[in-house]
């Protein structure tokens, strides 16, 4: 399924002009995104130096620094994400384009299920890119980034981290093949719901099924997200009683501390976009399958997807 998953975003790229565009903002991106990483490191520094009382002239010389990075993150980020938005926009019209050109239906009804199966695939692009732009590739830099910086403060904190990181991620990979078993059956009634909808009044039948089935998913995200998110805080708690006893006991700083815990809290914020990332792929999977079942806009080899 993971494969079956990752095909889905291929599809979209093998079948766009604008794939090179969209990996150089993305890169730019991910630039920007090391920054705050870098600031962490500068405010946790500066808390150490007021530890050790340096003069003021030293600390106002580390606040310009501090400036002069977050002045690069915002131009970097703000520059790369507008740019970004408006590449996911064109892909979307890429997506229309490819199915809908040329494309034969054999009744109304076709045709409208078959523009919904489109859009479903297209809006569900549009929306784990946009993620993926941010905070995803802030989450990226973290798991890349944070695993490192804490192997070279604490050992142990890097063993905690790593044991954190793995337990989520096995959480949300299996809970998120059921995510997937109802967002298929979602997709179906939107599909047949749209098409009914324009065809006729009488969709009280098609409106109760999508409703219950809306219903069913909504409760596996809620489970979903509550056992991640007590993950989270099970975690946090771990690291936080961790951190105090180093201090108490006089082997660690304060400001190594504020150094880690900025670290795992920044962890738990990205760990979180990766799950919304990952319910966007496991969104365009369920689209795209639809698309090759769908024999109007059969462009696409249906083996290879499902």
């Amino acid at each position: 399924m993971l494969t079956k998953t990752i095909s889905s975003i291929n599809f979209v790229f093998k079948h766009t002009q604008h794939s090179a565009e969209f990996f150089f903002w993305c890169f730019i991106r991910f630039v920007s995104a090391i920054l705050p990483m870098v600031t962490i490191y500068q405010f946790s520094h500066i808390i150490k130096l007021i530890e050790l009382k340096t003069d003021l002239k030293d600390l106002f010389y580390y606040l310009l620094l501090i400036f002069a990075v977050r002045l690069a993150d915002n131009y970097l980020r703000i520059r790369s994400t507008t740019k970004l938005d408006h590449i996911i926009s064109n892909l979307t019209f890429d997506i229309h384009r490819f199915f809908l050109i040329g494309f034969s239906p054999e009744s109304k009804e076709d045709r409208h299920a078959s523009i919904q199966a489109v859009r479903n695939f297209a809006d569900a692009t549009a929306k784990t890119l946009t993620l993926f732009k941010q905070p995803g590739i802030d989450s990226l830099v973290s798991i890349l980034f944070i695993p490192v910086a804490l192997y070279l403060v604490d050992f142990r904190s890097f063993v905690m981290i790593i044991v954190y990181i793995t337990v989520y991620g096995l959480i949300n990979y299996y809970s998120s093949q059921r995510y997937k078993e109802l967002r298929d059956f979602q997709d179906t009634k939107t599909e047949a719901y749209y098409a009914k909808l324009q065809e006729s009044n009488d969709i009280d039948l098609e409106e109760a099924t999508y409703n219950r089935h809306f219903e069913r998913l909504a409760n596996w995200n809620f489970l979903e997200w509550f056992a991640l998110q007590n993950t989270a805080v099970f975690f946090y708690s771990i690291f936080f009683l961790y951190q105090i006893y180093l201090v108490f006991s006089g082997t660690s700083d304060i400001s190594d501390l504020v150094l880690i815990m900025g670290y795992v809290t920044q962890t738990q914020t990205f760990l979180n976009s990766f799950t919304d990332i990952w319910y966007g792929l496991g969104d365009m999977y369920v689209a795209l399958k639809h698309l090759a079942k769908n024999t109007a806009v059969s462009a696409i080899a249906l083996e290879d997807l499902i």
